[in-house]
């Protein structure tokens, strides 16, 4: 059995750190940095802009990347809904020289050698499949479309089951590009997802796909709500018989 994860742990893999870096820029993540001076802390907000595999480079925008020397090297910070992630970074010894719309600079850093990655549980999951069978399908971003059920569901996010390995189907995080869940009162439930973690089991030639939500809008929103209260109170009522 195969994993493929940053939910949870530290991500070392360059090519894995590299496409979690330019899945962030794609999808807008709310990035940060922060700075220490005189024991003083502080949090400033910036922008990834570009990940340069070849140089070994991330280029950033921000307030205040001036004053960080060459050579130095800070702490960044990232969240994306249920996801954050943390890692440290060197400031390269020059600058681009390229400008923003907004007028603030790009700098180079050097592309982490470690990524600590962290899924913030602060909604409660619910198993789907003890009660339902929930079938749903899964669009890549070249078009195709994989069926699967649905294991657990949050307001954050969804566990997926694949009744084939996707091993060479699914080779990057970036492949997975939305969902669509077909509840059992027939309502349709549809929305951008992320890839954060992936298992194959060729054994069982199954593929279990750990996805959290994103862009998704408010009518969704209430609708996935309306069935996890309604799952939680069948669970309730079978705990009760």
């Amino acid at each position: 059995m195969e994993s493929f994860n940053i939910s949870d742990g530290d991500l070392t893999h360059r090519q894995e750190i590299i496409q979690l870096l330019r899945m962030a820029i794609e999808q807008q993540w709310s990035m940060s940095y922060v700075t220490t001076v005189k024991n003083r802390v502080s949090t400033h907000s910036l922008y990834l802009v570009s990940v340069n595999a070849l140089d070994g480079t991330v280029s950033v925008s921000g307030k205040n990347l001036d004053a960080i020397k060459p050579g130095q090297t800070i702490m960044f910070r990232g969240q994306s809904g249920a996801l954050a992630v943390v890692f440290q970074s060197r400031k390269v010894d020059h600058e681009t020289g390229v400008k923003l719309h907004n007028s603030d600079s790009i700098f180079e850093f050097d592309i982490p050698y470690k990524i600590a990655c962290t899924q913030l549980r602060k909604t409660l999951r619910v198993n789907v499949d003890s009660i339902y069978e929930v079938p749903a399908v899964l669009y890549m971003v070249n078009g195709a479309m994989i069926d699967s059920v649905l294991m657990d569901i949050s307001t954050s996010g969804a566990k997926f089951r694949v009744d084939k390995n996707l091993k060479k189907e699914l080779n990057s995080m970036q492949m997975v590009d939305a969902c669509k869940i077909t509840l059992p009162d027939g309502v349709f439930i549809q929305t951008g997802v992320q890839l954060i973690q992936m298992i194959n089991d060729e054994q069982a030639d199954l593929s279990l796909l750990r996805c959290q939500f994103i862009h998704m809008k408010p009518k969704e929103e209430n609708k996935l709500e309306k069935f996890i209260e309604g799952t939680l109170a069948k669970v309730d009522d079978f705990q009760l018989q």
